[in-house]
């Protein structure tokens, strides 16, 4: 379960559902913790602000005037204080109470049939919340019924639907992740937290966030797929950058000390330095142990690759839109095509300190550099051209003016390449270098 931040609100950068006050009572269906606030399951709290592009609410906390960000699932839909504390009464009778699955793929279902459609599979030792109890469908073995009764349960993903108990342990956990009552009998223990928040999150490498907030990004570095996941949920633990691809069955997790987890059966530690920071410790087949910094991000990765990809092609195509010809007397005729396209003809006096001679007259041209803040001063960004017949890049320096188009080769130097990180580039423009202009 994720760790929650308390904080006084000032401003919040939400899509309200209601600007101020509160819009309705809600109760906790499962304990919620925070660093220094615990609120049991069954507590009706009022809701403040319900974000759906968070997932989140934002709710008071009982005897204080603090406020707490919680997931939508772990609080019931706003409502009423009276209907509130009615639902609250309707859970009393399971009040604190959760259940362990000592069965891998028990099926929660969508109705207490147990023919009915299945909404989850639990794994063994799956904790999850017991709410109240129903009549239905007697259970069987093919030989005899089943002990049990029909659960309506919770999962810590928040999927709701109908579980029969027989192959549940049912126990008391407190708001403070404290066990009692049939904790013994369903070999549970103290809840902990710290484990249960890193195994929960999406992790990504560190220097993603690097490139979110600069707005620098590297579609060569920025991919949906890498990270690290913790294989709680997809039984595969991995660890995969632009050159690493590593993954194993997930076997659990062993505490070594505060904040560091040991992997079973694996060459992978994990040190927690906070809910949104961790250090993952790999160690290959000589024994020889490499770190990575992983993140967690409340962007959604596939948006900013698009977002980028779409803002390239906005830039390339307003090159197109204020041509498409551009011409020089000295430097040549230069056209951009749909398609990131381009022809060049006419160049003979770039060859062949700029452009080489095995170089063809047509290729394929893109916008992923940024440039420093010292050259934006003076230019736009900068092309990258790829020309048929030749396997490097050429890179020009670009502004684009009323009349036309201006051009200046540009070195770029590749200054890192370390997986873990966002590849460094430099991006310089010496005091010789051509400078051309291409009218329209």
């Amino acid at each position: 379960m994720k760790c929650f931040r308390v904080f006084f609100i000032v401003a919040l950068a939400f899509v309200f559902s209601s600007c101020s006050g509160v819009i309705g009572y809600s109760v906790v269906l499962w304990n919620i913790q925070s660093e220094d606030t615990a609120i049991a399951d069954g507590t009706v709290v009022p809701v403040y602000v319900k974000s759906n592009i968070n997932h989140e609410y934002i709710i008071g906390v009982p005897d204080s005037k603090q406020k707490l960000e919680v997931p939508l699932w772990m609080l019931s839909e706003p409502d009423s204080k009276k209907n509130a504390k009615k639902l609250a009464e309707r859970y009393g009778e399971y009040e604190h109470q959760y259940a362990k699955c000592v069965l891998d793929g028990l099926p929660i279902r969508a109705d207490k049939v147990n023919t009915s459609k299945q909404v989850y599979r639990l794994r063994k030792d799956e904790i999850i919340r017991a709410l109240y109890e129903s009549e239905g469908q007697v259970v069987t073995n093919g030989k005899e019924n089943l002990s049990g009764v029909w659960l309506r349960v919770l999962t810590d993903d928040g999927t709701t639907g109908w579980c029969f108990s027989h192959n549940l342990r049912l126990f008391t956990m407190n708001a403070d992740g404290s066990v009692g009552e049939g904790a013994e009998e369903a070999d549970v223990q103290e809840i902990d937290q710290t484990l249960n928040g890193f195994l929960t999150q999406k992790w990504y490498p560190e220097y993603f966030g690097t490139m979110i907030s600069r707005g620098t990004i590297d579609l060569d570095y920025l991919n949906a797929s890498y990270g690290f996941d913790t294989g709680s949920d997809t039984g595969t633990v991995a660890i995969k950058l632009s050159d690493i691809d590593l993954s194993y069955d997930y076997e659990g997790v062993t505490k070594v000390s505060d904040g560091v987890y040991k992997f079973n059966n694996m060459p992978i530690q994990v040190t927690v330095r906070s809910p949104s920071l961790i250090s993952v410790q790999h160690t290959d087949s000589r024994g020889m142990p490499t770190s990575y910094t992983f993140v967690t991000l409340e962007e959604d990765i596939s948006k900013v690759i698009s977002d980028e990809k779409e803002r390239r092609e906005d830039e390339f195509n307003s090159l197109i839109k204020l041509g498409p010809d551009f011409r020089s007397s000295s430097y040549g005729n230069l056209t951009f095509a749909s398609g990131s396209s381009f022809t060049w003809s006419g160049y003979d006096i770039l060859v062949p300190s700029v452009i080489s001679k095995s170089a063809k007259g047509q290729g394929s041209v893109s916008i992923k550099y940024f440039l420093t803040s010292e050259l934006k001063n003076d230019w736009d960004g900068v092309l990258t051209f790829k020309f048929e017949g030749l396997s490097r890049e050429v890179n020009f320096l670009y502004k684009k003016e009323s009349d036309g188009l201006r051009l200046s080769n540009a070195t770029v130097s590749v200054l890192s390449t370390d997986p873990s990180v966002q590849n460094r580039i430099s991006i310089t423009k010496s005091a010789n270098a051509l400078v051309m202009f291409f009218r329209r």
